[in-house]
Formats: structure tokens, sequence, C-alpha cells
């Protein structure tokens, strides 16, 4: 009698480990569903952005071929007789046509006045449109600048002085790069603050965004989280940083190899979107 009751408490204690491991095993998958679910979401918003982007690329091109076109017009229109302030307006356009042809993808735009030449750098990032900045410039022939609206902390005396009267083209170009890469940084840590897991007031940073602190809350195995977050842009054109270091004040073995997941979301997707999945 014994042995069969004995046999029986076995045969419970099996039945019961097989249906743990059946519930443990649905609740893997369903994990695995949630994250493919969460993965897929991504994804079609990721295909959404990109035919924002590639509207707006379009939009952009065209308004910059139109430009071109009246530029070349404007050529052919102008009167045939020979004289020397026709010949030298010519010669501007010309010159004109060159640098906008050149630069037409990148965002800026140009048109010439009485006083020279003003040129427009617009910024994005994710197919978002930000601000955009003015320069102008005395002569096409010997460029220099007599007006602008570049942020202070960006170094266009410096730059002026490496590519001016050398290469506009190289000047626009380079101003551009870096423009954007603090736009995006920039537009970056203005979503941060509004995302949910961000820790209001944590946020500290240099005026080129290329030095970022702040602290976040993330949800790991039921319990929340603290975590410290400090990021460096050492190449002031970029968006994406060029290190990352996430500390958390709980030392568990578990937390210590989730802040090096995080660090490695940093480098690889921005700001506010690592947020958003860490939060979700």
């Amino acid at each position: 009698m014994e042995k069969a009751e004995a046999l029986f408490r076995e045969g419970v204690i099996s039945h019961l480990q097989e249906l743990e491991n059946i519930s443990r095993s649905l609740a893997i998958k369903q994990e695995q569903k949630k994250q493919q679910g969460r993965e897929l979401l991504e994804k079609r918003e990721e295909v959404v952005r990109l035919q924002r982007e590639r509207d707006e690329l379009c939009s952009k091109i065209q308004q910059q071929k139109e430009e071109i076109q009246g530029f070349q017009k404007r050529k052919e229109n102008k009167c045939p007789a020979p004289s020397t302030h026709s010949s030298l307006q010519e010669l501007r356009l010309e010159e004109m046509e060159s640098i906008m042809e050149a630069l037409w993808f990148t965002g800026i735009s140009g048109k010439l006045t009485d006083e020279g030449a003003c040129f427009c750098i617009s910024t994005a990032f994710e197919g978002t449109y930000l601000d955009s900045y003015n320069l102008q410039v005395s002569s096409l022939r010997n460029p220099q600048i007599t007006r602008h609206a570049i942020p202070p902390f960006i170094q266009l005396k410096d730059l002026a002085k490496e590519h001016l009267p050398a290469s506009l083209r190289k000047l626009l170009s380079v101003l551009s790069q870096q423009l954007n890469g603090y736009a995006g940084r920039k537009f970056q840590a203005d979503q941060l603050e509004k995302s949910s897991a961000y820790v209001p007031t944590s946020l500290e940073k240099n005026s080129l965004h290329t030095v970022l602190s702040f602290q976040y809350n993330a949800v790991i195995e039921g319990q929340t989280s603290c975590f410290s977050a400090r990021l460096l842009y050492r190449d002031v054109t970029r968006t994406l940083p060029t290190e990352a270091q996430v500390t958390c004040a709980d030392e568990e073995a578990l937390l210590q190899e989730v802040t090096s997941s995080h660090e490695s979301l940093f480098y690889s997707k921005a700001l506010h979107r690592v947020l958003e999945s860490l939060s979700s």
C-alpha cells in the first residue's frame, strides 16, 4: 500500500513538473510573440518614416532643380549686346549654378543679391525638418562672409579661415554637416525629455550637445531600476554617440549585463528611440 502511495506521489509530482515546464514554455513563447509584435511595429514605423523621407527628398530635389533652371533661364534671357555689366552678371550666374549643382542634395539653397550671394542651410533629422541658418558672402569669386546666423558654438571663423576663399562650396558642405549633426543631437535631447522613461530634470548637456548625461527608468523582470547614462559625441557631424556609458546603482549581476545591452542600443539607435523601446 505504501509503495502504491509513493508511486502515486511520484506520479503527481512528475505531472506537476510537466505542467510547470509547459507553463514556462508557453510564457516564453508569449514573450517571444510580444517581442516579434514590437519588432514588426518598429519595422512598419521605419517603412513609413523612410517613405516620408523619400517624399521630402524628392520635393527638395525638385525645388533645387527649379532653382538651377531659373539660373539657366536668367542667363538665356540676357540681352545679347555685350557689356561689362552683363558679362559679370553672367559669370556670377555660372558660378552660382556650379555651386548649387554640387550642393543640391545637401539641403543648401542660395540666391544672388546686390551684395553678393545668400545661402540657406536647412537641417533635418529622421525626416523632420528642423532649423535653417543663413550665410551671406560678399562675392563668389573672392568670397568673404559679411553676415550670418550660425550659432556661436560652431567655429565658423576657423572654418572660413581653412576653406575661404579657396572653396566656398567646401565651406558650405562642412557647415551643413556640422549644423545637421548639432540639430540632430539637439532634437534627440528635446525628445528625450518627453519620454515617460526619462527622470525629469536629470539631463545635463553642453551648448553643442556633444556631451549628454541623464537618468532613466527601465523595468527589469518586474522591478523598476534607475540607470544613469553619459553619451559623448567626439565627431560633431554625428548624431549617434562615439562613446556610451550606462551605470546602475544596483550591483546585481543581471543589471550589470543589462547596462551593457543598453550601451549597445545607444550606439545603434536614436536616443529617444532607445528609451521608447525600453519603456514598451
